[in-house]
């Protein structure tokens, strides 16, 4: 999955969360849900910096 696809996933999970539906079980597997996107996006950000930086040093 993309990262855009991602982050719209996880404005899916925020706005299903806010509007309090669902059981607590429910809603606690979107949580985790979520936290794994946050990481998998997070891990793809600093992949990307780490390639940035390469790149400028070996200018």
């Amino acid at each position: 999955m993309k990262i855009e696809e991602q982050f719209k996933e996880i404005d899916n999970i925020i706005n299903s969360l806010e509007m309090n539906e669902g059981t607590l079980d429910e809603s606690f597997e979107l949580y985790k849900k979520g936290m794994d996107l946050i990481k998998e996006c997070n891990n793809e950000i600093e992949k990307v910096e780490k390639q940035i930086i390469v790149l400028t040093e070996s200018e």
